[in-house]
């Protein structure tokens, strides 16, 4: 469970460090340290990449 979420955490590890970390937590509303328990639904999928791709930007691939 939660595979997919523990990359977008990876992929803003990668691209800012703990801030762009803490704003996809805050858009989420699900933490680095919780996307694990968390299932891979469509839904938190479809949240994670919105907020990643808001935050990151265009390279954000949809996993």
């Amino acid at each position: 469970m939660g595979a997919k979420l523990e990359q977008y955490y990876q992929l803003a590890e990668q691209n800012g460090g703990l801030p762009v970390k803490m704003r996809l937590a805050m858009k989420t509303g699900i933490s680095s340290e919780k996307a694990g328990a968390e299932p891979d639904s469509p839904d938190n999928l479809a949240k994670f990449y919105a907020a990643a791709k808001e935050i990151i930007g265009a390279t954000v691939p949809q996993l």
